[in-house]
Parts: C-alpha cells; structure tokens; sequence
C-alpha cells in the first residue's frame, strides 16, 4: 500500500472517485521543492521539479491499494512518472507517491489555479479526460 500526494485533479473527490475503487483517508499536505505549472491546451496540471518554488497544497490518500495505485498510473498516462516525495502534514513528515510530469514541451510557464479549475475547469475535465480514461 501506498500513500498519494494529489496535487490538481486528483484532490476533488468528483474526479478521486472516478478513478479508484477503494475508500480511503485523506489530509491535506505540503510538498517543496516542486512547481505546479498548466499544461498547455489542458485543464490539469504539471508537477515539475524547481527548488525555489513556494510550497505546494494538495491532498495525501492513505494506504491506497497496489490495484487503485494501477488505476492511478493508467489514469496519468505515460506524461506522467509516479515518483516519491516528502509530504508534510500538521509539521509531521511522510513518504508518498505523486505524479511528476514528463513531457516538458506541453508546459505552461503559468502556475495552474486550483480555484479556476474548480469554477470552470472541473466540469469540462470530467465530461472530457476523466471520460476517457478513467475506470467508470
């Protein structure tokens, strides 16, 4: 079992649930050492490495099953690399799996907004990318 660090989609449940069989806790986390950047043409984020970046918010799921940790890596695709990260929660560190993004080209040099996603992004992110790849 591992620990997920969400830091766009993955953090709304709508899209969580979509994608995951199994009911897990959450928290929310912090992540340094990373910048979360738009994907050019796309409503989700890029996780890229930059050691100046401010802290990152997301979401940590506990224990996710080795199954939903596969659907996990079909749902990011091969833009994606599952790699381990140090999370803080409550000043408490731990070790958990978050997406970091591959193909560099399709990023943006804007930092992606989680509250303009949940407005207008969310929405056309589930009837589009969640439809097509993730298990329901």
């Amino acid at each position: 079992m591992a620990n997920v660090f969400t830091y766009g989609s993955l953090m709304y449940p709508e899209v969580w649930e979509r994608v995951v069989r199994g009911k897990y806790r959450s928290s929310r986390g912090t992540i340094h050492g990373f910048r979360r950047l738009g994907v050019r043409d796309e409503e989700y984020p890029a996780l890229v490495i930059d050691k100046t970046a401010a802290p990152i918010e997301g979401r940590v799921y506990f224990d996710v099953t080795a199954d939903d940790v596969a659907l996990l890596d079909a749902f990011e695709t091969t833009q994606y690399a599952r790699v381990s990260v140090a999370v803080t929660i409550d000043q408490k560190p731990i070790v958990a799996d978050a997406y970091l993004f591959l193909d560099i080209e399709k990023v943006s040099d804007r930092d992606w907004d989680p509250a303009l996603f949940e407005r207008e992004g969310l929405p056309k992110f589930l009837a589009t990318y969640v439809a097509r790849y993730a298990r329901t």
